[in-house]
């Protein structure tokens, strides 16, 4: 009898209709440069999605840099304000008119996400959207999803760990307070569990 290998899990996929994607998406066209900031890891399919329209992308695969840092010697004592900071290292003169924070409202309390909502709008302005999902599930995964844009209405999830943590499933009305220099765009319920939020700032 041979033995095979043991194999590593695989990530699983799933394509879900994106009604908040396509909310963000609505007025963006291709007669005006965008900045956008992407808070997600480097992916290959949403740079190319991106590439159709004429735009800087700044991506930052902020929770792997937050893993990073809390796990470094020194940062231990510093607020994680002092840190948020150091993983944003933009200067006052950038402004971005799109930002893409995914599922990380996830993965923070509420004083975390205040301290990052505070940093974030600094490279905001009157108009800037940003794009945010929130799970209502007891348990979410381990580690933040990571989303491929597939087209202007459906994103693939892709889940890399069986791992699971709890969720802090945080109340519409509480994203609503940390969010009180936006107004609420759109905001839809999905039915495995997901809101999506577009966020327009004021």
């Amino acid at each position: 009898m041979t033995l095979s290998a043991p194999q590593e899990p695989k990530s699983l996929l799933s394509v879900h209709k994106s009604l908040g994607l396509s909310a963000l998406l609505e007025p963006v066209r291709g007669d005006r440069i965008l900045s956008i900031l992407d808070l997600g890891p480097a992916l290959k399919a949403n740079v190319r999605f991106w590439s159709q329209f004429s735009c800087r992308l700044h991506i930052l695969d902020f929770y792997r840099s937050y893993r990073e840092w809390k796990a470094a010697v020194v940062p231990k004592e510093e607020s994680e304000e002092a840190g948020f900071s150091a993983m944003l290292p933009f200067s006052d003169k950038m402004v971005f008119d799109i930002i893409l924070a995914w599922d990380l409202f996830n993965y923070f309390d509420l004083r975390q996400l205040e301290a990052l909502v505070q940093r974030l709008s600094r490279w905001c302005r009157s108009g800037t959207r940003l794009f945010t999902l929130t799970s209502s599930l007891p348990n979410i995964s381990a580690l933040p999803t990571i989303f491929k844009i597939v087209n202007r209405e459906h994103i693939m999830y892709e889940i890399s760990t069986q791992d699971t943590r709890p969720c802090p499933r945080h109340e519409p009305r509480e994203i609503a307070k940390l969010m009180a220099r936006f107004t609420v765009a759109s905001s839809f319920l999905l039915h495995h569990g997901i809101r999506e939020y577009v966020f327009v700032f004021k």
